[in-house]
């Protein structure tokens, strides 16, 4: 009966520094909103509401940059620097070869 009588706490208040910050790192830093709020402590909805009110939309940050995305992404990114070496090498041996018999 006793938690019934009790007043509800308001919901704290933040700062306009605090908010400015929160919304730089989604929107500058590319930060995802739910890392975000996590670290900062304070609920997705407000940080969405103030991205919102701030004029960059409920989620600025693109959805393709999931962790595992850009894991695979680098991968592949890797893979074809090295496919491409491995190309100019040999366009670097053929043209050495071309050089070779051209003299003959």
């Amino acid at each position: 009966m006793e938690e019934k009588k009790r007043k509800r706490q308001p919901p704290p208040r933040y700062d306009d520094v605090f908010r400015a910050g929160a919304i730089r790192l989604v929107t500058e830093h590319k930060r995802p909103l739910k890392e975000v709020a996590q670290e900062l402590g304070i609920c997705i909805d407000t940080l969405k509401a103030w991205l919102k009110r701030a004029g960059h939309g409920a989620n600025p940050t693109p959805t393709t940059g999931t962790p595992s995305r850009v894991r695979e992404l680098e991968a592949e990114n890797k893979a074809l620097r090295k496919a491409l070496a491995e190309k100019e090498e040999t366009i670097d041996v053929l043209k050495k070869s071309v050089g070779i018999f051209s003299r003959a």
